[in-house]
């Protein structure tokens, strides 16, 4: 089986970790190892182990992603590291800073709101780029919410996954992931009178012809919602509020009896407290296993380790 190191050093852009060429089995080894670690560590307050001893972790932000700051510099804690964050409007062009920042740092998590400079930047380095959150890819959020799923029922494969909501970078990354996993994906983001398409909404249909999964671009509620086992709402989107509105007895009304939710966040007043607090909600849950997927990553790519 590949692994994510040999996909740092083999790989094009050869240390931007990513999901593209990643392989199912890729996603899987990082997604078990965040698993068993939180098996192994389910409250992570005050714990620190001692794997990633002397190592640096920089977190870079050209946008403001406290979240994900915040995950990965927990992440680094517990494994032993020290973590530097350095919130800035990089030069991209300058594609040297990727060589600069790997002489001091044994690997670079970046939130940006670009992406194909981030490939120049991770060219240069000579250490592992993971890319948080960028134009096109919003890693560690999507695997995070895979985690959660598979926690949930044992397993992502021929589950529908249904996403409601404005594109964003996540939508991308869940685009990749459901085929490659062997789940279905129905998305809505956009109405008839003005369609959209997701960045990466070829790439997923590929995908899924190749996985014999299905993808679907829908314009109504209750199509996308039907039999999903799935349903993962999008962040806020103060100027499609009623096109994304969401509430309990919708998703109860078409989905699976077993469905649960997920909210991307920022949360608006598209869905209510009695959706987002429902006892099947599991945005929480989530969120806390950014920490585990950033850990998991961290010592796959520094130390070929898991957990």
């Amino acid at each position: 089986m590949r692994s994510i190191q040999s996909c740092c050093n083999g790989s094009s852009p050869k240390h931007l970790i990513c999901f593209k060429n990643w392989t199912g089995d890729m996603v899987m080894e990082i997604i078990n190892s965040a698993l068993s670690l939180k098996c192994n560590l389910c409250d992570t307050h005050g714990k620190r182990l001692d794997l990633l001893e002397n190592s640096k972790i920089m977190i870079l932000q050209e946008v403001n992603a406290p979240v994900l700051n915040m995950a990965v510099s927990k992440a680094a804690t517990l494994l032993g590291a020290d973590a530097v964050n350095i919130v800035d409007r990089l030069i991209w062009n300058h594609d040297y800073n990727g060589r600069v920042f790997s002489f001091m740092a044994d690997a670079i998590f970046v939130a940006t709101s670009t992406h194909s400079c981030l490939q120049r930047f991770a060219q240069q380095s000579s250490v592992p780029v993971i890319c948080m959150t960028s134009r096109t890819h919003s890693t560690i959020q999507a695997m995070a919410t895979i985690m959660t799923i598979i926690e949930e029922f044992g397993t992502i494969r021929k589950l529908n996954i249904a996403y409601f909501g404005s594109p964003h970078p996540v939508l991308n990354s869940y685009l990749l992931l459901c085929p490659i996993l062997g789940a279905n994906i129905k998305f809505k983001c956009c109405c008839s009178k003005q369609p959209v398409s997701p960045l990466l909404y070829k790439t997923g249909e590929t995908l899924c012809a190749q996985s014999h999964t299905s993808l679907e671009a829908c314009t109504d509620k209750n199509k996308a919602l039907g039999k999903a086992d799935v349903v993962i709402a999008g962040p806020e989107n103060v100027r499609k509020l009623s096109e994304f509105k969401l509430c309990y007895q919708d998703i109860e009304k078409l989905a699976c009896p077993s469905w649960i939710f997920l909210h991307t966040c920022p949360r608006g007043k598209e869905v209510d407290d009695n959706l987002f607090f429902h006892d099947r909600a599991r945005t929480f849950v989530a969120f806390e296993n950014f920490q585990y997927i950033a850990a998991a990553l961290m010592a796959s790519v520094i130390k070929d380790h898991t957990f």
